[in-house]
């Protein structure tokens, strides 16, 4: 039907696993369970382990072993139209328990499942179902990590209504952190998020309605207050709001990249331009000034301007000293002045 290689980025529909899949089945590994099928499926599994793995851990693979066969017959044993999406919890289970935590002899999580399912124990009547052959579903990276939070998030959510006395403000505190942590996968995964959030408001809602008035669980019910409720619900319209104001700023940074280089263009056009008149301007001026010092130095061109400079500089030079003589004229009468005031004033 499907591979390991397909892309982990392809739609996957969380809606519906939760919490539908987990209601009715306990998922620890130390539960008591009684002998019959639990003890048969830890014979089978053991046998498996050597079938599958590298590793001489037994005893862990068995337990982990023994509690997918049990879910699987779980399922099988129901036969709801939830088949379908609870084989996508098994195969989340079968990753982390079995995939990503033992050296394996086989690669892929169907071929690993297939292996599971063909294999049998002499005198044992036992087997591991195969329900969920007809429903592969690859459990990619980003899958696997909202997937963990969601399985995370309802196994406190079956633990406050199974058993009361677990309603804990330590467990509301590890609860609402689940929560909060599923939301950073919003902007990815808003369209299949969106409604499992919504679900897990409104039984927080629910826990603070009805918890107030519990002996066990009112002081949980306390860490579940308004302001927090509705940080929750603006998050999931945040995100929808941050997406679509993402792409606007996306558009505007390719508008102004593309209008940037221009600008710089025509900026580099006109400083080239204006260097250009400067410099040769200052080069013409200064051909001129060689030219005429050529001219007026080398060559009889200009040369009758010699004896008119000559003529004016002597014209010069003598009104200079009738200058001179005019002030030494002053400066000698105005002493003489202030000589005949200073006579006047003691006489």
């Amino acid at each position: 039907m499907s591979s390991d290689t397909k892309s982990e980025d392809e739609y996957f529909d969380f809606n519906g696993i939760f919490p539908e899949c987990t209601d009715g089945f306990d998922w620890d590994t130390g539960a008591f369970r009684g002998r019959g099928d639990a003890n048969k499926f830890t014979t089978l599994c053991s046998g498996l382990n050597l079938k599958l793995t590298t590793e001489n851990r037994s005893t862990e693979f068995s337990e982990l072993c023994r509690v997918l066969g049990l879910y699987l017959k779980h399922i099988e044993t129901n036969k709801n139209e939830h088949a379908q999406r609870c084989c996508k919890l098994f195969y989340y289970n079968l990753k982390k328990d079995i995939i990503d935590n033992f050296t394996l002899k086989y690669t892929g999580s169907e071929n690993c499942y297939r292996i599971m399912t063909e294999y049998r124990r002499d005198n044992l009547d036992t087997q591991i179902s195969s329900i969920c052959l007809d429903h592969f579903v690859n459990i990619g990276n980003d899958t696997f990590k909202i997937m963990k939070n969601l399985f995370e998030i309802y196994k406190y959510i079956n633990l406050f209504e199974t058993q009361p006395i677990q309603r804990t403000t330590t467990n509301m505190h590890k609860f609402k952190s689940s929560i909060e942590k599923l939301e950073t996968h919003l902007y990815k995964y808003k369209n299949q998020l969106k409604l499992e959030l919504e679900k897990i408001i409104k039984r927080c809602e629910g826990y603070k309605k009805n918890w107030k008035t519990v002996l066990t669980g009112v002081h949980a019910s306390y860490h579940l207050y308004d302001k927090w409720i509705e940080e929750r619900r603006i998050k999931i319209n945040e995100e929808n709001a941050g997406a679509k104001k993402s792409n606007e700023g996306h558009g505007e940074t390719l508008k102004t990249n593309v209008l940037r280089p221009k600008v710089l263009m025509h900026t580099g056009v006109d400083v080239e331009t204006h260097t250009g008149i400067s410099v040769g301007m200052i080069f013409i001026t200064f051909s001129l000034l060689i030219i005429m010092f050529i001219l007026y130095k080398y060559t009889p061109h200009f040369s009758f301007l010699k004896p008119r400079v000559r003529k004016l500089r002597r014209v010069l030079k003598k009104n200079n000293k009738k200058n001179l003589g005019l002030m030494d004229t002053f400066d000698f009468e105005y002493k003489n002045s202030l000589d005949d005031m200073y006579k006047i004033a003691y006489s």
